[in-house]
């Protein structure tokens, strides 16, 4: 099998990996009450820039520049990290941050270079612009002018997706939780 027909499947099954690996997360974490608080606040935080991530970008229709799009070109990605470290840290296992990492290193570098290579050339020179003034993953620390979030867009990219399904997860570490400090 050639390397791109690899990437391809890799990207295709992205989500059916993350899922079989997040059972394996939860199956073998081990949270405590200060673990869980800790990665609880990652998740919310993760799941709050996404959602206002969401709110701004019309995909395949206009370049997204405003809002967390001034901050970072992949607010989508980054919240993604904040929610996969929140559930390493409340999963309190070396082996729950290893998976964490191995899957992010794998995934999400392939996903934002195919990104940049699709936005070029859709958008060109607007693109470009826009390129050199953000950053690529971590947000800038900057004051935002203006942020036009739209709810419409927040539905229609289906972000209350990721909100339900990383509540759920937090819900199965509070049950675990509870349910090492019955058998203490």
């Amino acid at each position: 099998m050639n390397t791109k027909k690899l990437v391809s499947l890799l990207i295709k099954y992205r989500s059916s990996i993350a899922s079989l690996l997040l059972f394996v997360v939860l199956y073998i974490s081990r949270p405590t009450a200060l673990s869980l608080s800790i990665g609880f606040f990652l998740i919310v935080s993760g799941m709050l820039f996404r959602a206002w991530s969401a709110g701004h970008i019309n995909k395949n229709n206009e370049l997204a520049t405003g809002g967390p799009y001034a901050l970072t070109r992949n607010p989508l990605y980054f919240g993604n990290f904040l929610i996969g470290l929140g559930v390493a840290t409340a999963g309190r296992t070396l082996a729950c941050y290893l998976i964490f990492f191995i899957y992010y290193m794998v995934f999400f570098p392939f996903l934002m270079y195919l990104e940049h290579q699709q936005l070029k050339e859709k958008f060109k020179e607007k693109y470009l612009e826009w390129y050199q003034k953000s950053n690529t993953f971590f947000p800038k620390i900057k004051r935002i002018h203006h942020s036009d979030f739209n709810i419409s867009l927040y539905i229609r990219n289906k972000e209350y997706r990721v909100a339900f399904f990383s509540l759920l997860v937090v819900m199965v570490l509070i049950f675990k939780t509870i349910s090492r400090y019955k058998s203490i």
